[in-house]
């Protein structure tokens, strides 16, 4: 019996089970850990390496900071004029054969910046064993008269030392002001102080040397006194600089004139004026190398 019907073929009907994707292969298969081996001769030796370094910098520490080589032996002092070596050295308080690398410098440089007459300070190791002490001195350029002394002030306002005798300092008093409460080492501010600290700074060391008083009057102006006690009028604090060289360049020629001088009027240093109370004089030119300076009689 033949059965009709479509003609089927294999392909059609068949399914293929698909076969799967295989990634390569590792090369190397994954190890199981092993277990920590016991730390054999090399790593002992290094490890007695490493702790013989450690032992020897400490053994060479403690020579470095106990050997004699490295003892104080002296301290130089560099810089100090009004205070003695003997007075720093006995500030720093180092007793000689100390370590120099014990010496607490940051400690002797607070000490001696807490002296009123030191500005600067610098203390430094000088291998194998000196001490350096470097100081920088507050130097005076006035003197304020305080109850029976006086004080000795820097051009910043700073006391740095009081006076009974003031004789052979050279420094000029300051005048015309009252100040209380006075303490070295603390700055005075004071309108007046300061006024004459300027007119102290114009005149310098050659001009301070020839004038003994510095006055500053209830206006603010300015009036100088020489040795001799001649006045010399300065007026405002202005243009100090120019006041200051007209009444240097006419002090010199003072002893050779032939009457008795009894002011210098240096207001306006262009035309400084010379006046005597004896002779009424008309103004000339005045005999010096200042063209500018003006011979006035009266007072």
């Amino acid at each position: 019996m033949v059965r009709h019907g479509l003609r089927t073929t294999g392909r059609r009907g068949s399914r293929r089970p698909t076969a799967l994707r295989r990634g390569p292969r590792s090369r190397a298969a994954a190890r199981p850990a092993e277990p920590a081996r016991p730390a054999g001769p090399a790593g002992l030796g290094r490890a007695w390496g490493v702790l013989s370094v450690v032992l020897v910098g400490v053994l060479g520490l403690c020579l470095f900071l106990t050997t004699p080589f490295f003892g104080v032996r002296d301290i130089l002092v560099i810089g100090s004029v009004h205070l003695t070596s003997e007075e720093i050295v006995a500030l720093c308080d180092v007793t000689p054969g100390t370590n120099i690398f014990k010496v607490p410098t940051a400690d002797i440089q607070e000490r001696l910046l807490a002296l009123p007459r030191v500005s600067e300070a610098t203390v430094s190791r000088r291998l194998p064993g000196r001490l350096v002490v470097e100081v920088v001195e507050r130097e005076g350029v006035l003197l304020l008269p305080c109850q029976e002394e006086f004080v000795e002030v820097d051009a910043s306002g700073h006391p740095v030392e009081l006076h009974r005798f003031i004789g052979a300092l050279g420094l000029p008093v300051l005048t015309g002001v009252r100040v209380e409460g006075v303490t070295l080492g603390s700055r005075i501010s004071d309108d007046r102080v300061s006024l004459g600290l300027c007119c102290a700074a114009a005149l310098g060391v050659r001009g301070r040397l020839a004038v003994s008083e510095i006055h500053v009057d209830d206006d603010g102006e300015l009036i100088l006194y020489t040795l001799e006690g001649v006045p010399v009028y300065l007026g405002p604090a202005t243009a100090l600089d120019a006041k200051v060289e007209a009444f240097m360049s006419i002090l010199p020629d003072l002893p050779s004139v032939d009457f008795d001088v009894a002011y210098i009027d240096v207001r306006h240093p262009r035309h400084p004026v010379v006046g005597s109370t004896e002779t009424v004089l008309q103004p000339e030119r005045w005999p010096g190398d200042d063209p500018d300076a003006l011979l006035l009689g009266g007072p």
